[in-house]
């Protein structure tokens, strides 16, 4: 329980220094006029030092951030030990023809290049773990032609389940977590134990990682609704349509799509992407509505440019 409050408070002391800074840089812009106004000149002055500095500080966190990710850009590579991992661990990897699996390593390693990936209790994450949370992202992203994961900066890895306060609990249920708004907005969190039997079966239609990403992908609109932003408006009502009528049959047991998909349009998303990631064939053949949907926008991958 320490180890995680200590990296949950890391996380959350980050972005209270940023609010800080932002905070008191817009006191100053707000007192200096207030301060002239009462003729109160030498506050006025001092103030606006106090902002310049501010604003210097905050220019330089921006400029060091930047030159960060950068070297790490730079230092991210997949060496042949990392590519056996990927065939040995990941089925959809190596489901894939060649070409396409030089986009899948590209993919990986500008994931791992723009996102932290933190794992509870390690001072640095195991390369496997950071392989299987890229993987999961590169996966539930498949199809679309750039890799964009909104303001996703984070993705924490705790060594079991967990409650809903984030904690670490043995009776804790929650395999995996996207926060949508707040201090955690831009984090995710995944269970290292589910996240990992998530790859164990490939047609078992159940991924923890890709459910989590699918959700992300969802939030690309602004809001996490069931419909994603690569549905077209034309095709909304539609959709949202088809999701209605799976979703009862879920609740009436008739039909093969995870319960958990009952819960909501959002979570039915997740759980159908899942499905979709895994055993396409199957849903094709079950579910033809919301595959045809799917495989329009994300079953045709393009090839990168510039990596």
């Amino acid at each position: 329980m320490n180890i995680l409050n200590s990296a949950y408070y890391k996380f959350l002391q980050r972005k209270s220094r940023v609010a800080a800074i932002l905070t008191l840089g817009g006191l100053c812009l707000v007192a200096i006029p207030v301060l002239l106004s009462y003729g109160h000149t030498s506050s006025a002055r001092i103030t606006g030092f106090v902002f310049l500095l501010v604003v210097a500080v905050l220019i330089y966190w921006l400029r060091m951030r930047h030159v960060n990710n950068f070297r790490k850009k730079l230092l991210v590579r997949l060496d042949r030990n990392d590519i056996f991992w990927l065939e040995k661990h990941i089925p959809f990897y190596k489901a894939l023809p060649g070409k396409q699996r030089e986009i899948f390593r590209s993919r990986i390693r500008l994931f791992l290049a723009g996102i932290i990936v933190t794992e509870i209790g390690k001072e640095v994450p195991e390369r496997s773990t950071c392989l299987y949370v890229a993987s999961a992202a590169v996966i539930a992203f498949w199809g679309l032609p750039y890799w964009n994961y909104g303001e996703l900066t984070e993705v924490l890895v705790y060594p079991q389940n967990f409650d809903a306060d984030n904690a670490l609990n043995k009776r804790g249920l929650i395999l995996g977590k996207v926060h949508h708004g707040g201090l955690l907005d831009s984090t995710m969190i995944l269970s290292l134990p589910a996240l990992k039997y998530g790859f164990l079966n490939d047609e078992d239609r159940h991924n923890v990682g890709v459910h989590e990403f699918s959700h992300l992908l969802d939030k690309e609109d602004g809001q996490i609704d069931g419909v994603p932003f690569f549905i077209n408006p034309s095709e909304s009502e539609l959709w949202k349509e088809l999701v209605d009528r799976e979703m009862k049959k879920i609740k009436q047991g008739k039909s093969d799509v995870d319960k958990y998909g009952q819960t909501n349009s959002a979570e039915f998303f997740a759980v159908i992407m899942e499905y979709y990631r895994e055993s396409p064939e199957k849903l094709k053949k079950k579910h033809e509505g919301v595959y045809a949907i799917l495989d329009e926008h994300l079953g045709h991958p393009q090839p990168d440019s510039g990596i």
